[in-house]
């Protein structure tokens, strides 16, 4: 239905951004990325490493787009 029309990965209509908005899985995903997050600045409280710094990024940067492909 949506690969006839062209709809890729960053479209923007309204039928994909529903699509999105209403998709448990996609929704389970940015929770799960979020709570990951959360505990990975928790943790650099107390242990900092390069490792985990470039983790915080990854996961920021992930969230960051989950959240930009929903609203916008």
């Amino acid at each position: 239905m949506f690969k006839q029309k062209g709809h890729g990965f960053f479209c923007r209509c309204d039928a994909c951004k529903m699509r999105r908005r209403s998709s448990l899985w996609y929704m389970g995903i940015l929770f799960s990325l979020l709570i990951i997050l959360i505990w990975q600045v928790i943790f650099t409280i107390f242990i900092t490493t390069k490792i985990n710094a470039f983790l915080i990024f990854l996961l920021m940067f992930c969230v960051v787009v989950g959240f930009f492909r929903i609203i916008f």
